[in-house]
């Protein structure tokens, strides 16, 4: 083996010299050095992006719930008005003549010739 070929084997910790016998070389402190502080720097950014996902995560969570706790208040607003709706439906004939015409008295109307009187004096 030539010097070149062994000075390009550094970065091992193992190399064979022309004899064939292996020694074991140290590698270059700054390299180990610089590798470490890679790994720390990588482990850091780990760190940070965990943290950050962590909390973005939260906050999603928390509007999600904040929107399914208005949605649960809008289905018990329409189960109710559902109810209503089905026990109007299930009313007799009579029964519904009378909340009809109730409902168009709400609304203004009034039978053939029936006249509505109102009290102004406020007592």
């Amino acid at each position: 083996m030539d010097k070149d070929n062994k000075t390009s084997k550094v970065e091992n910790d193992l190399i064979s010299d022309d004899e064939g016998v292996v020694k074991e070389v140290e590698l270059p402190k700054r390299k180990i050095r610089l590798s470490k502080v890679l790994l720390y720097i990588a482990i850091g950014c780990f760190a940070i992006y965990a943290v950050y996902s962590l909390v973005t995560q939260y906050e999603e969570i928390n509007r999600k719930q904040e929107k399914l706790k208005s949605l649960e208040s809008q289905i018990t607003v329409q189960e109710i008005k559902n109810e209503e709706l089905t026990n109007i439906y299930n009313l007799s004939d009579k029964e519904n003549e009378e909340y009809i015409e109730q409902k168009a008295k709400e609304d203004g109307y009034l039978h053939a010739g029936e006249r509505v009187f109102v009290n102004i004096s406020g007592d």
